[in-house]
């Protein structure tokens, strides 16, 4: 009978505490980080309208970092990032007041709302996935404390 190799790492058991999301809660995070999927693909688009020499509500080559940081934020969202899916709220909005007031007028008010309640299903649902997880990771080192 072989006996067991003293070099050998040990082993221990970990208890698997990544929850399992239910199916509202990553709905509610999916659509958000599909709205900013969309949302950085506009950007873009009108970006390289505006840098082809149309004017295009102010955007120009700069309006390339804005891009960059919708998709830092979306990717954010994506890994259920509550901090991203709280700017990036905060940050459409802000990017949308700027858009009216250089244009004058409100435009695009209904598919800015629609965003906007994407964004912030966002948030409820990387907040619920977080309290989510901490109740998980409670209940796997007490079993039985959830009551």
């Amino acid at each position: 009978m072989p006996t067991p190799n003293p070099y050998a790492a040990p082993t221990a058991q970990v208890a698997d505490i990544a929850p399992d999301i239910p199916a509202d809660i990553a709905k509610k995070i999916k659509g958000a980080w599909v709205a900013g999927c969309i949302s950085a693909a506009v950007t873009l688009v009108v970006t390289l309208i505006a840098m082809s020499g149309t004017e295009a509500l102010g955007f120009s080559v700069w309006s390339l970092g804005d891009v960059a940081f919708i998709l830092g934020l979306t990717y954010g969202i994506y890994r259920k990032s509550r901090v991203c899916a709280v700017l990036m709220l905060a940050y459409f909005v802000l990017s949308k007041i700027i858009l009216m007031l250089e244009a004058g007028k409100p435009s695009g008010l209904l598919v800015a709302l629609i965003f906007g309640y994407f964004y912030v299903q966002g948030i409820v649902g990387t907040f619920a996935f977080h309290k989510l997880k901490a109740r998980q990771a409670t209940e796997a080192v007490v079993p039985g404390s959830a009551g």
